[in-house]
């Protein structure tokens, strides 16, 4: 029985995927680098966000100086401040709630800016717990999704083997295995399919309605 879910948010819950890179490329050209289409972002980006500006030209001395962040975050907050859920996000997280399965978010986000965006969209109420970063610089020079997850999962007791992870990154995936959850991988976000696949995900969705059959099939199986 699947007893938790815990979703990735950029890309995932919050359709931002274009503003996510339109941010990115904005710091590439505050910094000296090379922009990059859409299609050439999601088949290159990697983590930490930082070290990959870097390897498309920009200057390693300056992006490193404090409040670098900033230019991506103000670029990008008011690009998102229009995004809209991905599809059939409400639905799902609605459906979830029924069935009592909880729902988190984990991110590499700030957590308040998180916060601002459910409360916009009126989501607050679905997700009453945010696994996100506390400081603006730590979404750039590193991440440490995979020590909240672990706490996590230590302070609440859920036992990884009925908890699900949905995201739209293979670090998303690679989390979900290292704590024995099920994994589901959504495609059209920041990173190409083909990058997903490799991942090795239990599931891979178009859509997040897709997420309410895989709960139903997990928990009618003999195991759940």
């Amino acid at each position: 029985m699947i007893k938790l879910v815990t979703w990735d948010f950029n890309g995932t819950i919050l359709a931002d995927t274009d503003a996510c890179m339109d941010a990115g490329n904005h710091m590439m050209r505050t910094f000296g680098g090379r922009p990059l289409s859409r299609r050439e972002y999601a088949k290159r980006f990697t983590f930490p966000s930082l070290e990959f500006y870097c390897a498309q030209g920009c200057d390693r001395e300056a992006i490193h100086t404090p409040g670098s962040a900033k230019v991506f975050h103000d670029f990008y907050e008011t690009r998102a401040s229009q995004c809209r859920t991905r599809k059939g996000a409400r639905e799902i997280l609605k459906w979830l709630q029924d069935q009592n399965a909880k729902s988190i978010i984990l991110s590499n986000h700030v957590t308040d800016a998180i916060m601002k965006q459910l409360e916009r969209l009126g989501l607050s109420y679905y997700i009453p717990e945010i696994l996100g970063n506390g400081d603006l610089n730590a979404t750039q020079v590193g991440h440490n999704k995979i020590h909240r997850m672990e706490l996590y999962l230590e302070r609440t007791g859920y036992p990884p083997e009925e908890s699900l992870i949905v995201g739209d990154s293979p670090e998303d995936i690679g989390i979900g295995r290292k704590f024995g959850m099920k994994t589901v991988a959504i495609t059209d976000g920041y990173f190409a399919t083909s990058r997903l696949r490799a991942s090795n995900p239990d599931y891979l969705i178009g859509s997040l309605l897709e997420v309410r059959g895989i709960v139903e099939r997990l928990n009618s199986s003999p195991a759940s």
